[in-house]
């Protein structure tokens, strides 16, 4: 054993003398500290009148942004806003609006946790961190892979999850191991810290400071933005689950948007929505899991086919209602059929 960690001491010593040890860049520590979002998020006007305002609401729904992030909202609600200032929000263009949540708990499983990070927070080119695997356990979030620092590093985390004060999801290592060896002690033999050996500047809203692995849930997932005070970041059972803050504008949800009684859906109720070639007026349309019996499995990013396979109705009041079916459940070759 003394052999095998002098090994590993004089590998990590060698590849952090190649690659420069420097301490976590002051700028990245800055943003440690800063809130989840860039900027304040803009608040919701409490003048405006409701039906000025596009509203969402989503409950018991595997949302897939695309083939990169799976979120499983359980409710979900806020407001819809385009990006782009004098336009209207396009239900087939992911980029065109954002959500300023009200109220909501959404949770990430271990496999979701994988595929995002993998796929989305660390793809791009030198990335230190690769082949990662998350899975959510014994009230931890245990996350392994190779660590790139001059040579490769397989490492196993398993850490506690945490709200910081500002909004940051914070990851905070019980054990750490480095190609089979005891990591912290490692690390503290060398007078190092995990920051040394992890420069995230280049992810999608990942820090590392000291030891500790900070997540900015505003830019963690891919388009839509979804925006809003945290409450509460913890695990329950094999989810990740992040609860949001009750803003004052949740109350909109008590009265005016009101969606039909349903176990698994999404509604939008208010100003103008663009999907397909249609444009609604006084938004009116509520998306209905044809199979109540479990989560709403809808795939955002392509939606369509799901629309084309599904039915719809109009109500007296010329809203809409259409009942679709389960991404999983599709005959891909049938929907992709127009007229179908």
């Amino acid at each position: 054993m003394l052999k095998r960690i002098a090994l590993v001491t004089l590998v990590l010593g060698g590849a952090l003398l190649y690659a420069g040890v420097s301490r976590t860049d002051p700028t990245l520590l800055a943003q440690a500290a800063q809130p989840a979002s860039p900027s304040p998020p803009r608040p919701i006007d409490p003048l405006a009148p409701p039906e000025s305002l596009l509203w969402i609401e989503m409950r018991s729904v595997t949302m897939h942004l695309d083939h990169r992030a799976t979120i499983r909202v359980r409710q979900l609600r806020g407001e819809m806003r385009s990006t782009v200032a004098g336009r209207i929000a396009v239900l087939d263009d992911r980029e065109s609006f954002s959500i300023q949540v009200s109220s909501g708990s959404v949770g990430l499983t271990g496999e979701d946790l994988t595929t995002l990070l993998n796929e989305y927070v660390f793809a791009y080119p030198k990335a230190p961190l690769k082949r990662l695997r998350a899975r959510v356990q014994g009230g931890e979030v245990l996350i392994s892979g190779t660590m790139h620092k001059g040579v490769d590093l397989h490492f196993e985390i398993s850490a506690a999850l945490s709200l910081t004060p500002e909004g940051m999801i914070r990851l905070r290592p019980t054990r750490t191991r480095i190609l089979g060896v005891d990591g912290e002690k490692l690390l503290n033999a060398l007078g190092l810290h995990l920051d040394d050996l992890m420069n995230l500047k280049g992810s999608r809203g990942a820090l590392a400071k000291d030891d500790d692995i900070y997540l900015d849930p505003a830019r963690i997932l891919p388009p839509p933005a979804i925006a809003g005070a945290l409450a509460v970041a913890q695990v329950q059972g094999n989810e990740v689950v992040i609860e949001f803050t009750t803003t004052p504008a949740d109350s909109v949800f008590g009265g005016y948007v009101r969606p039909d009684a349903a176990p698994n859906f999404v509604y939008f109720r208010g100003a103008r929505l663009r999907f397909g070639r249609l444009i609604m007026e006084d938004t009116d349309l509520q998306i209905i899991d044809a199979d109540p019996s479990d989560p709403f499995d809808l795939n955002l990013a392509e939606y369509a086919k799901q629309l084309i396979a599904g039915t719809s109705r109009t109500l007296p009041n010329f809203g809409v209602r259409v009942t679709m079916p389960d991404r999983d459940s599709l005959d891909d070759v049938g929907a992709d059929r127009p007229g179908r």
